[in-house]
């Protein structure tokens, strides 16, 4: 590769990068590498490179075979940030499989992980207001009050500040562990998806389906909309998987739900385990009585 020497001018042909002196004026100098490919380096090296958000030289958006593209938010810088925001969350919403089909696997995943930050982030402050002013409080027994000489509209002024702090706490630590949590995520479905042959295109690209299918999430402070918000992000993440990783839907549906399918089946074996457990304490306890 060719260097410049930033004090004689002179270019000068070298094999490597790094601290070496200059041929012609014999001066130190420091020769920076290579420049990698901007969307983060060839298929499947995930997070290679310093991903700028504009196309490589010579390219342009939708450089891979395939109909693969950057999102709006990866053209944050040529779109906006607010604009690459609402387009890849409608584009996601509205039509997943089509959004999902043409999803890059090897920009690196961390533009992913802001994107769906900022969907909990969204989601956080709109809760705000239904735990924060107390629209929702804790039941009481009707004679707790009289019991303590407590008056009744002192005590559910209390009860509303109670649960206030004890629902903003979660709440407000949910947003600064939310990376953790997503990439503990994504990387069970990953390993799902690696069982069964379905991971092909490495990690980066489970976290970046993983991610984008969160958009959803932004009314899940709604009670009740909760639900089919949940139920339409599974949805998301099975198209994400499918493009990303380009697997099947059985693949990516069994790679996306197995986890909450085994969740549910150790939490209800821990259940009956408990029950059997209180049953037995509660036998000997029966027992021990009657002598």
């Amino acid at each position: 590769m060719e260097a410049r020497c930033p004090r004689c001018s002179n270019v000068f042909t070298t094999d490597r990068s790094g601290i070496q002196f200059c041929p012609h004026c014999g001066q130190q100098i420091d020769v920076p590498a290579p420049p990698t490919a901007a969307w983060g380096g060839a298929p499947g090296d995930f997070g290679a490179g310093r991903f700028t958000g504009e196309p490589p030289p010579g390219g342009t958006p939708g450089s891979l075979p395939g109909g693969k593209d950057l999102t709006p938010w990866e053209r944050r810088r040529e779109l906006g940030v607010v604009k690459g925001f609402w387009e890849t969350w409608k584009q996601g919403f509205v039509a997943p499989q089509t959004f999902f089909r043409s999803l890059r696997p090897d920009v690196p995943w961390t533009e992913a992980l802001y994107w769906a930050w900022i969907v909990h982030a969204i989601n956080v402050v709109l809760s705000l207001p239904l735990i924060g002013l107390g629209m929702s409080t804790m039941g009481l027994p009707r004679e707790l009050p009289r019991s303590a000489n407590i008056p009744p509209e002192q005590m559910e002024a209390l009860m509303k500040a109670f649960t206030a702090a004890f629902g903003l706490g979660p709440v407000l630590g949910s947003l600064i562990l939310f990376p953790l949590v997503a990439i503990i995520g994504a990387a069970i479905v990953h390993l799902v998806a690696m069982v069964i042959g379905a991971g092909k295109n490495g990690w980066g690209a489970t976290m970046r389906a993983f991610c984008y299918g969160s958009g959803p999430y932004v009314f899940s402070f709604i009670p009740c909309v909760n639900v089919l918000a949940w139920i339409y992000v599974q949805v998301q993440r099975i198209f994400g998987v499918m493009g990303t990783q380009e697997t099947d839907g059985f693949k990516a549906s069994v790679s996306v739900l197995l986890p909450y399918v085994l969740a549910c089946c150790c939490g209800a074996l821990a259940a009956f385990a408990a029950g059997g457990l209180i049953a037995a304490l509660a036998g000997a306890a029966t027992g021990s009585r009657s002598f």
